[in-house]
């Protein structure tokens, strides 16, 4: 299915744009193989949204620990 497709290259590539117009497209009919598919890649690409708002979470950290030492 190009769908499942799709996202598979989007997760790999780390496309977070494409991971989430794909998320809002969801297609409408799939058996139950694909479904289990999509599931698992969809819990992946939870994780990848985790760790790189994690990696934010600590870059927004450093760049106020800076700002607090340049006043």
């Amino acid at each position: 299915m190009q769908w499942l497709d799709e996202f598979k290259t989007a997760l790999v590539s780390e496309d977070l744009s494409k991971i989430d117009e794909l998320t809002n497209n969801y297609p409408s009919s799939m058996n139950l193989e694909e479904m289990k598919c999509a599931a698992a890649l969809i819990q992946d690409a939870t994780n990848l949204f985790k760790q790189k708002q994690e990696k934010l979470d600590i870059e927004f950290q450093k760049i106020k620990k800076a700002k607090q030492y340049n006043i």
